[in-house]
Parts: C-alpha cells; structure tokens; sequence
C-alpha cells in the first residue's frame, strides 16, 4: 500500500472514530436526560410576593428610622425632645411584648379530627389510635409559629401566652412549657396581622396535612379584632449594665 492510500486510510478511521464518539454521547443523553429541577409557575409566583413582600416592610423600616431620625434633629426644646423619646419607648415597648396589642387577625384551634362511624365488620383492635404514631407536640407548636412570624405576624399567643424574642417553647415530661408556663390541649393560637396573608402561608406550608398525621384538624378563622396580652414572664437583666460617663467617679 502506497504512503498516499495508507494517509487517507488513516484519516478515514479517525473521522470514523469521532462520528462514532458524537453518536455514542448522543445515545446516551437520549437514553439518561439530565433531570432538571422544575418548579410550577404558582411557586415561583408565591415566592417572588414573598420576597417583594419583605423588600417592601424592609422599606418601611427606612423611612420609619429616617423619619425618628429627622425628629430628633428638629426637635425644638428639651420638652419636645423627651415627647419624641417617650413615642419611640413606647414602639419599642409594644414591639418587645411588655404592653398588650389588638388589631386584625387569625385565630387557630388545634382539635380531635373527627373520627368517621365505627364499622362493625372492621376490626380496631390492630389500629393505632393515632394516625402515624405521634401527638402534637412542641416542635409542631414552634414551626407553626415560625411559620406566622416568617409570615408578618406582629403578635403571637398559645393558650394565652404572649411569645416574644426570648420565649422558648420546650417539652417537660409529658407537658409542653411556653416559658415557664405550661399548657394543656386543645392548643389555641392568636396572631395580629394580615389575616389572607397568614391564612395563604399556612396552606402552603402544609400545615393541616401536618397536623393530620398526628389526628389533629386546624380550625383557623379570620378575626376583625384581636386582643393579645402584654407577656408576665419576669425578665432579669444579668450582664448589662449603665456606661459610667467621663468625670462620673
């Protein structure tokens, strides 16, 4: 075989060679497609008002500061001045839980599902009393505040209970404890704030299917005024205490 023969045999196979290497990785691409994550146009609508949502309190609480700012700097006399600071203490103490709050809301109660007519051809005595074994318990009462909290929720309650910063919401033997306070079923929670709003959050979630699993129903209804109280939990101060300004001995 001539050098010019064995030249365009060799560039033969290695065209052959790559249209064989494009057909194998075509193959298999056909036969594993790469597995994308989709996501329904109602999640992504759902999480771009959340986030237009936060953007816009985020906003407000500029203007809010700004606004405090600008008051004080204006401040005419000592008198306004102490007017100014009093209107700010007592926003702080309303956002801290120490004085009680009403306005518009949700009220949710945590009770026994309703349990379908006893067949009497069925046998109960291999079923669980519980659907999938649980109760509620305070892990189920701390995501769903979360839940109303992430949601705008300005207040929140269980049982009475007014939750704040600090509040920690635990399980003691076979009782749940709000601070140091504990609390008995059926649970009922109270929350200041746009009612559709944190209506919307909960079905999302999946909160009553959640709640389900443990034979539980959620009765949520909208309230045109809610009465949430002040938090009596007493709060110590352990490791603040006053500047000493220069020339103070």
């Amino acid at each position: 075989m001539s050098q010019k023969n064995r030249k365009i045999t060799f560039i033969l196979a290695f065209i052959s060679a790559i249209i064989g290497v494009m057909l194998t990785v075509q193959l298999r691409s056909n036969l594993h497609p790469v597995q994308k994550e989709s996501r329904s146009i109602a999640e992504l609508r759902t999480t771009l008002q959340k986030e237009l949502e936060r953007h816009k309190n985020l906003l407000a609480d500029i203007s809010k500061y700004n606004q405090l700012y600008y008051q004080y700097e204006t401040a005419l006399n000592e008198n306004e001045s102490i007017s100014v600071m009093k209107e700010e203490l007592e926003r702080n103490r309303r956002m801290a839980g120490m004085v009680s709050v009403e306005g518009e809301g949700i009220e949710l109660r945590i009770v026994e599902a309703e349990q379908p007519p006893a067949d009497p051809a069925v046998d109960m005595s291999s079923h669980e009393a519980v659907a999938g074994g649980y109760t509620v318990d305070d892990e189920d009462l701390r995501w769903l505040v979360n839940i109303l909290f992430a949601n705008g929720a300005q207040a929140v309650s269980i049982n009475g209970h007014r939750l704040i910063a600090t509040t920690s919401i635990r399980l003691v033997g076979d009782a749940i404890q709000v601070d140091t306070k504990t609390i008995q079923p059926p649970y009922e929670l109270k929350a200041l704030g746009e009612p559709d709003v944190l209506l919307s959050a909960l079905k999302l979630e999946g909160v009553e299917e959640n709640f389900k699993l443990a034979n539980k129903t959620i009765v949520a209804e909208k309230r045109d005024k809610l009465v949430i109280p002040a938090n009596r939990e007493p709060h110590v101060i352990q490791y603040m205490k006053p500047v000493k300004e220069k020339g103070d001995s």
